[in-house]
């Protein structure tokens, strides 16, 4: 009976006596050996296990072994499984490359030596095992994050009920002191509420399950309301946040919630990184077949090091280096990616940078 944690490795051939010649060689402490002796037998094993590698005799009656690969690349389950063939057949080049053409890692001429085979198997089956690991481990991280962010839920928002209680005692009484300690209060829940967004959002992308909802929509009626989301902020620091609206102001199709999102991050770090006294522009232009949008801010720029790694997961030179979870951009271009869009940065001439992406129309 295999081990619980065993790999398997499935070995497919028509002659008795070569299965068990194979099985010999292969199994080992934690690799258990599937025997199939057609590939009926093999494709039945291959609905019910996961395997680590696949050797496969080539000339079988019925079903010979590139056909049996060409069915196992067509399937979800072993579309990926490492498969080598074994053949007694000359080294001729036109059955080479029809056996890597149907996905084949390597092949092996018999007689087989037993270390050349030894060797490529541990290979294989080491490969496998980090794969395992590291599923698991990006599991355990994803349930983490799970589990954290909706336990930490729960008591964020009785200290948003308790700081937006001290406000409005605060008021009431007029103690400047407590409306103080109630806006430190509303501000950590804030931050916290953020960084919990974006973990979550994080998990999301790595494991491929963003999803959008997209409706058609006015750009001139997204910019405007991105941009009014951030003029207290603005004008609180003395910043010059405008718009520019389109000349063309075409229809789009978006996830409103979700480009708002981007456009916060956009427009967020450009103030949070933008002195006193320095101006944002947000903008669009429509063109035939897709709309670009710009953040253009006139603060200390990108240095050109940074530029290639703004949008990496927890990078923290550059604009980052002020705080933050490290996650916005990367949460960013994700979105827009998702939208069939690009992102980039770049520095401008005269000082400042510039934030753009592209949307499709389609």
């Amino acid at each position: 009976m295999p081990a619980p944690d065993s790999i398997k490795c499935l070995i497919v051939d028509d002659v008795a006596e070569n299965l068990t010649a194979l099985e010999a060689l292969l199994r080992g402490d934690g690799v258990d050996v599937l025997s199939a002796s057609s590939g009926f037998e093999a494709l039945e094993l291959l609905l019910k296990h996961d395997v680590a590698l696949a050797l496969l005799d080539v000339h079988m009656p019925d079903m010979d072994g590139f056909e049996l690969a060409e069915l196992m690349r067509g399937t979800e389950r072993s579309r990926h499984v490492p498969i080598i063939f074994v053949t007694a057949a000359s080294r001729e080049p036109q059955r080479v490359f029809r056996g890597y053409e149907t996905g084949a890692v390597d092949f092996l001429f018999k007689p087989i030596d037993p270390n050349i085979l030894r060797h490529k198997a541990d290979t294989f089956f080491a490969l496998y095992r980090r794969k395992q690991e590291l599923a698991r481990a990006l599991q355990v991280r994803d349930d983490v994050l799970a589990v954290v962010s909706h336990d930490l839920r729960d008591p964020l928002n009785v200290v948003a009920m308790a700081g937006s209680m001290l406000q409005q005692i605060g008021t009431e009484k007029n103690e400047p002191q407590t409306l103080e300690i109630a806006g430190m209060l509303q501000r950590s829940v804030e931050r916290m509420q953020r960084m919990i967004a974006d973990l979550l959002d994080m998990a999301t992308l790595r494991s491929g399950r963003l999803s959008i909802q997209t409706r058609r929509g006015e750009v001139a009626g997204l910019l405007g309301e991105a941009v009014a989301a951030w003029q207290p902020a603005a004008q609180k620091k003395r910043i010059d946040l405008r718009c520019e609206m389109p000349q063309d102001n075409g229809d789009l199709q978006f996830d409103r919630q979700r480009m708002l999102q981007v456009f916060s991050n956009l427009i967020g770090n450009a103030i949070k990184f933008c002195d006193t006294g320095a101006s944002i522009v947000v903008s669009a232009l429509v063109e035939r077949d897709s709309v670009r949008f710009s953040v253009v801010d006139t603060g200390p720029g990108i240095k050109d090091g940074d530029l290639d790694k703004l949008f990496d997961p927890y990078w923290s030179g550059g604009r980052e280096a002020r705080g933050g979870t490290g996650l916005g951009l990367y949460i960013t271009r994700g979105i827009v990616e998702a939208h069939g869009g690009r992102i980039w940065a770049e520095n401008r001439g005269d000082g400042g940078a510039a934030l753009r992406f592209v949307l499709p129309k389609a």
